[in-house]
Formats: C-alpha cells, sequence, structure tokens
C-alpha cells in the first residue's frame, strides 16, 4: 500500500469523526474523548472510577478504541462509539458483544501497512472531533516499543493546546510545555523527564527535591521519583517539553 493510501485512510477516518458531532458530550469547546488502546489493564474498574472519578470523564464522553482496545472498553463498562484500526486484534466474540450493546458503533478499518499505529489514528480521530481533554487507556504493556510510542505520542505537536493524559493502574502521564499547578498527595511520587535535549526551571515549590535556575537534562534522568510535600506542586518552565509521569 502506497502512503498516499494509507493517508488517504487517516483523512477518511477524520472526515468519518465530524459525523458523530454532537451525538455525546454536546457541542462546545468542552468535547471529551476517551481513546482505549489494546495494552494492560490489571483492574477496568478502578481504572474508570479513577477516570471518572479525578479527570470526570464518563460513559456519556466519547469512547474510540484502537483495534484490540474494544476488550478493554468493554471491561470498564464502556462501549466504543468507533473502533479504528487494522482489526487485527479485535477477536469476533467481542464484536458480537459490542453489537448486542449498540447498533451504533462504527468500524474504520485501515490497512495493516500504515505510517501511524491504531493509537495514534485514535488521536486523529479525537483531535478531527475538536476534542479538548482525550484520557487514553491501557496505552502501557508488556510490548516495550508500543508502550514507549504511546507516551512519546503525548508530546505529538498537534496535542500542544490539548488537555491529553496516559491513565496507568497507578498513576497518570502527560506533557509540561509551560508553568503550570499540579495537584497531588504528600509522600506521593512525580517523575519529570525531559523530552526535548533539556527542560529549563526558573524554580519549582511543594517537591521534595527542588529545582532553581537550572536544566533537566534528556539525560541523565536526574527527575526521576521526586516526592509531593504539599498538596500542589508548581513547576515554573522557562522552556522545553516535559514528560510528567504522577502517582495517584
Amino acid at each position: 500500500m502506497t502512503k498516499k493510501d494509507t493517508n488517504k485512510n487517516k483523512t477518511e477516518a477524520v472526515d468519518e469523526s465530524r459525523k458523530g458531532e454532537g451525538r455525546k458530550g454536546g457541542p462546545g469547546n468542552s468535547l471529551k474523548v476517551i481513546i482505549v488502546a489494546n495494552g494492560f489493564i490489571a483492574d477496568p474498574s478502578k481504572t474508570y472510577k479513577k477516570m471518572a472519578g479525578h479527570f470526570g470523564f464518563s460513559k456519556d464522553d466519547i469512547v474510540v478504541c484502537a483495534d484490540g482496545g474494544t476488550s478493554n472498553a468493554l471491561r470498564m463498562g464502556l462501549v466504543p462509539d468507533v473502533v479504528i484500526g487494522d482489526m487485527d486484534s479485535m477477536k469476533f466474540r467481542v464484536r458480537e458483544k459490542i453489537r448486542e450493546k449498540s447498533t451504533r458503533t462504527r468500524y474504520i478499518s485501515t490497512s495493516s501497512q500504515k505510517d501511524e499505529s491504531d493509537t495514534q489514528l485514535a488521536i486523529e480521530y479525537a483531535l478531527g472531533m475538536d476534542a479538548k481533554k482525550i484520557m487514553i487507556a491501557g496505552a502501557v504493556g508488556d510490548r516495550i516499543d508500543h508502550t514507549l510510542a504511546n507516551i512519546i505520542l503525548l508530546s505529538y505537536p498537534k496535542l500542544e493546546n490539548i488537555d491529553a493524559r496516559i491513565l496507568t493502574d497507578d498513576s497518570d502521564i502527560f506533557i509540561v510545555r509551560k508553568p503550570v499547578i499540579i495537584n497531588g498527595v504528600p509522600g506521593k511520587t512525580i517523575t519529570l523527564l525531559s523530552l526535548s535535549p533539556y527542560t529549563y526551571f526558573t524554580g519549582t515549590r511543594g517537591l521534595k527535591y527542588e529545582l532553581k535556575e537550572e536544566k533537566l537534562d534528556f539525560s541523565p534522568v536526574r527527575g526521576l521519583s521526586n516526592e509531593f510535600i504539599d498538596k500542589k506542586a508548581k513547576l515554573d518552565i522557562r522552556e522545553g517539553t516535559l514528560l510528567v509521569i504522577r502517582e495517584l
């Protein structure tokens, strides 16, 4: 399959996404999308409770599954609005279970010879709906290459002004590019990793190990396992792209 054909698939996926606008979530700038990938989720019900309790997502939001993420979604009590990918990981019995729960689920099939991962296609779909908040579950697993790819996707330039994060069994992962205040629990860990050659901090507050007028380099990983000493931590960033892993 040519790259031109692959791009056509991606364009059709985004165009298709616009047909669902208003079906859930309503119009305006508050549209939230739950993306469910095919990674490991130890306790689906607990993950959903965190998604709802910590971040305000619910079953009323748009649910987009990346291929085999359909199984994870059903285990979380979520019915997919859209399933997107090359369909190499979704079992027939799962599709039948979805059919029992909804006749409105749309399937967007792509070639396996594509430039984008299924998770990226799901993100593109959400962006095509003008989503402002994206929560990705099932993004980590035993395939380290897939896990790293999904985490790095958070730094996708198209997501720069979107609240996009990955939810794992015990943490949430997101990107910071400007000064921010992060809620936390004293004693819980927070890891700060620079995805750019360095991230420059004018200062931090609320963390056990402080940074002040200094760079956090891409390597070595000096920002590993910092700790909240207050209920809020302030990161004053002048430049750089920072990956944050916050223990919940």
